[in-house]
């Protein structure tokens, strides 16, 4: 799977921009979902590690209210520059370290109390090894959180005035997304069924604690097409969003 890693590496060095504002802390996914769930009850003299830190908002928001010390890793060199950027006083004061690589690839960090990841885990080639990672991040009874586009939502398409199930949910299969953002280039991901995800979980050794579908919470006027992926008709029909809560056991 290492062409597929570097595939998506090029991709994402060519897409960043577009997601430079794209959901973070303390939101969890599309429509403003999750932030009045308090996943994180305690941020203050805390450790994390944010899995696919994007142009790292999330980062700053836990420097903001106090973290002792935030690692963030991403695949793309362009997000990790503009995540450099936005946390250069963190950098500097040594409460923050960001990696380029991979999340399949381990880092040699000290344990982290919280290892989290908003909409990025589901770019995994391989969730054994990178579940194996995180697991061996956190400190025990350490918590890891992420959320991710719940699977029945990416089958489900708008069609001729009605959405319909297009694709299988339990079709697992690599799926090869062509010129995607209208960039010329290819992302390459593979669509899980919860119950796989539940169960890639527990063979890592995570026991998961809370598990989350939420409603949309915004009805901001860019969700308003029907046509497009994120549109809040379809968001209020069916979750848009899961979000799972895990200890290290």
């Amino acid at each position: 799977m290492k062409h597929i890693i570097q595939e998506n590496e090029k991709t994402w060095d060519v897409v960043a921009n577009l997601f430079m504002e794209a959901s973070h802390l303390p939101v969890w996914g599309p429509f403003g979902v999750g932030d009045d769930l308090n996943l994180i009850p305690e941020i203050k003299g805390k450790r994390f590690l944010e899995i696919g830190c994007g142009s790292g908002r999330s980062i700053k928001y836990l420097t903001d209210n106090g973290s002792e010390k935030v690692h963030a890793l991403d695949l793309s060199a362009s997000q990790i520059e503009e995540a450099r950027k936005f946390n250069e006083e963190g950098i500097e004061l040594g409460k923050v370290e960001v990696f380029k690589g991979a999340m399949e690839d381990k880092l040699n960090i000290d344990p982290v109390d919280v290892v989290f990841s908003v909409y990025g885990i589901g770019w995994t080639t391989n969730p054994k090894v990178t579940f194996g990672n995180i697991h061996a991040y956190l400190k025990t009874g350490g918590t890891f959180i992420w959320s991710w586009d719940h699977t029945i939502f990416t089958d489900v398409q708008y069609k001729e005035g009605q959405y319909v199930v297009e694709y299988s949910y339990h079709d697992e299969e690599l799926v090869t997304l062509r010129n995607w953002k209208e960039r010329g280039v290819d992302a390459h991901i593979t669509y899980r069924k919860t119950a796989t995800w539940f169960k890639l979980l527990r063979e890592t050794g995570f026991e998961v604690v809370g598990y989350y579908e939420p409603k949309p919470k915004t009805n901001e006027e860019r969700y308003w097409d029907p046509q497009k992926y994120y549109s809040i008709e379809k968001a209020n029909k069916i979750p848009a969003t899961f979000i799972f809560v895990c200890k290290k056991i």
